[in-house]
């Protein structure tokens, strides 16, 4: 059985509700099914290091809130008609026919298109699409979702804030659930829920895009991604893992990890520059990246591909312009799986996460290095 961690900076000081906390989860997201069995109250004991006394307080509560009932000399099970998502009493309203959508950033060159394709699902059947704007900050997440939350809503569907870090919002993600509001995740996902989602394969597309480099003879390669994204630690495991195919070992001089914060300082730091001249190769996180680190080597009179070669990901209309070798992101599909998703749960049908494919495509950015 899977367990849904919670990030303890959202929990109750006192012991007990760290318990009550951890269960709400497990039971709102399905991980413990209607008149399934909770742990025991020696297994809960140790897993939270606390006393019988305290875990005993923990299941008054969720007895009394009406998420477990306790049968003496059995156990402790969740309640037969415990509201999940989808079936909740809230669910039986009539329908608001709104769609809440969070997002990061409207303004790069991705999100169009994934907006695209939830609405053309949407208006389709008649629903409105509602947005809110995060710009990848907590706390604005936070605002979001509690906008979101005070509306009627169908549904939502939430690109996650730096996703690679703690989620500190499950407790809006937790009311969702509780509500029997349908949730689906998109471009990322926060794995303390158990919440589906879909994305592209990002790791696939980090190894696709390095596997290339790779057999155009380069050997030297150097990748950057973002450290609080998860679709860039799923990169860059794609990179590791094309490089330690070939038996080469993975080089922590030549990895960039930045936030959005010092984005631009470490681009055009004397380190970059360094790192570049001593790599043939440099896989970007994304096309925006690649041209910035294109600007950067030709200010320092460097010729791409001859001296380095750049490849991106998302084949957005910046690498068409620019002819950089990218990986193509399916933003519009992306959003139409995600609305379609969402649509499936709405209607009470069980749906699983989805992960789309990558693809290379070959521009000029890349030069075949022959030995």
């Amino acid at each position: 059985m899977e367990d849904i961690h919670m990030d303890n900076g959202a929990a109750s000081t006192l012991k007990y509700m760290d318990i009550v906390n951890w269960a709400n989860i497990q039971i709102a997201s399905g991980v413990f099914q209607p008149g399934e069995k909770l742990l025991t109250e020696a297994k809960l004991g140790s897993k939270f290091s606390c006393s019988r006394q305290t875990v005993r307080r923990a299941l008054e509560i969720l007895e009394q809130n009406g998420k477990v009932t306790s049968i003496q000399g059995s156990g402790t099970y969740v309640t037969e008609n415990v509201a999940l998502p989808g079936q909740g009493t809230d669910r039986n309203k009539t329908p608001s026919y709104t769609i809440g959508t969070v997002f990061a950033f409207m303004d790069n060159y991705i999100f169009p298109n994934i907006m695209k394709g939830i609405e053309g699902v949407f208006t389709k059947k008649g629903y409105a699409v509602q947005l809110a704007l995060t710009d990848n900050s907590v706390s604005k997440e936070a605002s979001a979702l509690r906008f979101m939350l005070a509306r009627p809503l169908d549904g939502l569907i939430v690109e996650p804030t730096r996703s690679a870090l703690p989620c500190t919002n499950l407790n809006f993600y937790q009311t969702a659930m509780e509500r029997g509001i349908p949730v689906v995740f998109i471009d990322s996902y926060y794995p303390e829920l158990a919440i589906p989602y879909v994305a592209l394969d990002d790791a696939r597309a980090g190894y696709i895009a390095t596997r290339h480099l790779l057999d155009m003879g380069h050997r030297n390669i150097s990748g950057i991604f973002p450290y609080s994204n998860r679709q860039g630690h799923l990169r860059y495991q794609g990179y590791v893992k094309a490089l330690t195919e070939r038996g080469i070992p993975v080089k922590e001089s030549h990895i960039t990890w930045y936030s959005r914060e010092t984005m631009n300082q470490s681009l055009h730091s004397p380190l970059m520059l360094d790192i570049l001249t001593e790599c043939t190769a440099v896989l970007c996180f994304n096309d925006w990246i690649a041209v910035q680190i294109k600007d950067v080597l030709r200010k320092n009179n460097k010729s791409i591909p001859d001296d380095v070669s750049v490849i991106g990901i998302d084949d957005s209309e910046l690498a068409r312009h620019t002819g950089l070798t990218s990986i193509i992101h399916p933003a519009w599909q992306l959003g139409e799986t995600a609305a379609s998703l969402l649509l499936g749960k709405i209607n009470g049908n069980k749906v699983s996460s989805v992960l789309l494919p990558p693809a290379l495509v070959e521009r000029s950015s890349v030069k075949k290095i022959v030995t």
